[in-house]
This record gives structure tokens, C-alpha cells and sequence, in this order.
């Protein structure tokens, strides 16, 4: 049983993750957009692999992986703050790989992600007025005189998810294999 929650994943789970990330992280930069073609399949996919591999108690892997991967993310999705795509990806990633990975996955996107959208603001020369707002609000917020005025956000920047989960696979597979992120800790 221990194997079963074993923090690796084999060759063809990774095999099959790296097409579905990379192929979703694509689609997320020229589309917007991740689909549904993509991400049914591959939790099915996660869902026979489990079985193959581990029995019929592959289903609570696949399962449980599935869930970790998803509810989260769809916890802000449901607060607007993530696409139902990503949130379908990183589904489909822990039915795949499993509870472990799908927890790895989900904690470096969020740190990618963060970067990617401190980068991109930083490009569009927005860094610091977006900082100065948000300090401004955590300030209303505790004080609420010091509340700033609402204000329509027409110039909205968005970050690709789809590429960050992309990034945070990636290095989630690295490290479970070598252990390089995982001992930092």
C-alpha cells in the first residue's frame, strides 16, 4: 500500500503529463484558452492508468489525486480569480500523477504564477501603482476611513495559468525525481 502514495511518478504518467501541460500551456498562449478535449481525456486517462497500475485501489489514487489538484483551484475559480480550464488541468494532472505531485504542482504554479504576474506587471510599467493600491486597500481594510474609492479595472492584466502550471509540473517531476526542490525545505 505504501506504494501506492509513493511520491513518484513513473515513466509513462510523466510522459503522458508532459504532453497534456505542454500542450495546454500552448492552447492557454495562443488561444486563451484551455479545453475541455484535452483535460476529460487526460483524467480518464489518469483514472485506467491507476487502475493498470495499482488494481482497483488505483481508484482512490486517481481519485484523491484528482481531488487535490482540483478543489482548490476551484475554490478560486469560483472567487474569479482562475479560469475553469486551469482549474480542469490541474484536475487532470492529479488523477494522473497522484495526491503528492498534484500537491507540488499546485504550490510551485502558484509561486510561478505570482512571478509571472510580478514580471508582467513590472513590463507594463504598473508594478508599483498596483502596490501602492493594494497596500492602500489592506489599510482601508483594517482602517476602514483609509478605504480607497472604487474604480472600474479596464486595464486588467491577465496571466496565462495554463503556463505556470506548465513550469510547476515540469519542475515537480524534476524534483521528484532528484529531490532538489524538496530538500530546500
Amino acid at each position: 500500500m505504501s506504494a501506492l502514495f509513493s511520491g513518484t511518478v513513473g515513466p509513462a504518467p510523466a510522459v503522458i503529463l508532459l504532453l497534456v501541460a505542454v500542450t495546454c500551456a500552448v492552447t492557454d498562449l495562443w488561444k486563451g484558452k484551455i479545453y475541455n478535449a484535452v483535460t476529460y481525456p487526460a483524467m480518464a486517462v489518469g483514472l485506467v492508468l491507476a487502475i493498470v497500475q495499482h488494481g482497483l485501489s488505483g481508484i482512490f489514487f486517481a481519485l484523491g489525486g484528482f481531488a487535490v489538484g482540483f478543489f482548490p483551484a476551484f475554490v478560486l475559480f469560483a472567487l474569479g480569480g482562475m479560469g475553469g480550464g486551469d482549474v480542469k488541468l490541474l484536475g487532470a494532472i492529479g488523477a494522473i500523477a497522484g495526491a503528492i505531485a498534484a500537491t507540488e504542482t499546485l504550490i510551485l504554479a502558484f509561486l510561478v504564477g505570482g512571478v509571472f504576474a510580478l514580471g508582467k506587471l513590472a513590463w507594463h510599467g504598473k508594478l508599483f501603482a498596483t502596490m501602492g493600491r493594494t497596500l492602500h486597500s489592506v489599510a482601508g481594510a483594517l482602517w476602514p476611513g483609509l478605504a480607497p474609492p472604487k474604480t472600474p479595472n479596464d486595464g486588467r492584466l491577465e496571466v496565462r495559468f495554463g503556463v505556470a502550471i506548465c513550469v510547476a509540473l515540469v519542475a515537480t517531476l524534476w524534483d521528484l525525481r532528484s529531490g532538489a526542490i524538496s530538500s530546500l525545505l
